[in-house]
């Protein structure tokens, strides 16, 4: 089986003024390099031949800037973008209604963009990363700074393997940076080919208070990842959004300067998006724990999220945190990781789910919908008494697929909380036994019996 890719992304919050100047340099003349290549190909001043552009560009500051393999792949990069827009444009069927639009220029004033460092580029040793640089780059920094260094190096404060990572990246992210540390992951010797006497379902309800409502075919107890933490953080920052919107709005009428607070509402987003992408990742985490331990086959996860950008009829207030939690998010991180184990993962329609009764063995209809014993919010009406109403429209799931179910999500949901702390190894040895590194995991569950009768649940 062919290795897999993985991305390990480390944010420099806390990189020095030193550090933040040469990576500047860095990812500026990867930009202004792309603008360059890219105007020789737009006036066809140089063949689409990334040899042919090298020896064009062989005098330009810029390219002398860079390291020179590094510098291949930026032109490299160029030519396959401009590639492949060509192709768009001459064959638009190959690409299955795909558009292709065609490359920009980056903006003059703040050209920063993406550099990779490929295996000749770069060393590892213990935590830290050394990046090599160029003579010409070493030469201003020290005319320029008085910075005086033969190498970068960046402490990432994990234990890395050289052999695994195939490149590092460096990505501008407003006026801090990102290293994005690609590497392969061998699951040769996983269970990826396992054989299974049946197909077995997991199906999953997103919402916002309950972010995502787990049912798994066979298993009394659901699970419900939390997401009120995740509001909680989100109003938080999007209240400061506003007023720094608000003060800056003020500023540009009055024709002062707003660049400070335009530049506090780029990095409120930045801290957003970052949040976002965790905790995505932490969900994912933890349903693919969910789904080893249980020899899930197929995940079905409820289509809602779709319509997460069209008109609907929700205050702009929860549209706005709807639209922003990350449902499509955890989906996409769920695909590439549960591949190599044989796990498909697709979206089900989840129409009359929520006002169906789900311990009566009837279809899920128009004619069986009954949203009126909803009687309390998050409460609904069964013929054998109360349930959780994301647990009823879970286990309505599991009807839509043919499969009723009258054990799953019967018991005493296990509800799952983030960010805060607790030992690792302790949580993943209740749901799975397995670790993954890369992103903070899931801190704390919660269940309304003892500890100890909650533990049972997982032998």
């Amino acid at each position: 089986m062919p290795k897999s890719m993985r991305c390990f992304i480390i944010a420099l919050r806390n990189a020095s003024e030193r550090e933040k100047i040469v990576l500047g340099y860095l990812t500026y003349h990867s930009g202004k390099l792309y603008n360059q290549a890219l105007y020789l190909l737009q006036t066809k001043q140089a063949k689409l031949n990334m040899y042919d552009l090298y020896r064009k560009l062989q005098t330009s500051i810029v390219l002398k800037a860079l390291h020179s393999r590094t510098a291949q792949i930026v032109l490299d990069e160029t030519i396959r973008a401009y590639k492949n827009w060509l192709n768009y444009i001459r064959h638009p069927e190959k690409f299955k209604g795909k558009q292709v639009n065609k490359p920009r220029f980056r903006p003059k004033k703040k050209p920063h963009r993406t550099l990779i460092y490929d295996k000749t580029g770069f060393r590892i040793k213990g935590t830290k990363i050394r990046l090599s640089l160029s003579k010409a780059l070493k030469k201003w920094l020290k005319k320029k700074h008085d910075i005086d260094i033969s190498y970068l190096w960046i402490d990432t404060g994990v234990v890395l393997n050289e052999k695994l990572v195939r490149n590092i990246q460096i990505v501008p992210k407003g006026k801090e940076f990102e290293i994005h540390i690609i590497y392969e992951v061998d699951f040769s010797n996983k269970a990826q080919e396992r054989a299974f006497a049946q197909s077995k379902a997991m199906v999953i309800d997103p919402n916002t208070g309950n972010f995502m409502v787990i049912g798994i075919e066979g298993v009394k107890n659901p699970f419900i990842i939390d997401g009120k933490g995740l509001k909680s953080l989100l109003r938080k920052y999007l209240k400061k959004i506003a007023f720094l919107q608000s003060k800056r709005d003020n500023l540009k009428n009055k024709g002062l300067y707003y660049d400070g607070v335009e530049a506090r509402i780029e990095k409120l987003w930045l801290k957003i998006k970052r949040l976002l992408r965790y905790f995505a990742h932490t969900v994912s985490n933890v349903i693919l724990h969910l789904a080893m331990k249980h020899k899930v086959t197929h995940i079905y996860i409820g289509n809602a999220v779709q319509n997460k950008n069209k008109p609907s009829k929700l205050s702009s207030l929860v549209d706005q945190m709807w639209s922003l939690l990350p449902h499509g998010k955890v989906k996409e991180y769920l695909h590439y990781k549960v591949e190599p184990y044989s796990i498909i993962v697709e979206y089900i329609d989840e129409r009359f789910t929520s006002g169906v009764d789900s311990t009566l063995e009837v279809e899920v209809t128009k004619a069986h919908y009954t949203p009126e014993k909803r009687e309390k919010r998050g409460l609904y009406r069964t013929v054998t008494g109360y349930l959780n109403a994301d647990v009823n429209a879970v286990r309505n799931y599991l009807k839509k697929l043919g499969k009723f179910d009258t054990v799953m999500g019967m018991a005493q949901p296990v509800r799952i909380r983030m960010f805060k702390s607790i030992s690792v190894s302790s949580l993943y040895s209740q749901i799975g036994g397995r670790s993954r590194g890369g992103v903070n995991l899931p801190v704390v569950i919660r269940h309304s019996r003892s500890a100890n009768s909650y533990e049972t649940l997982y032998l």
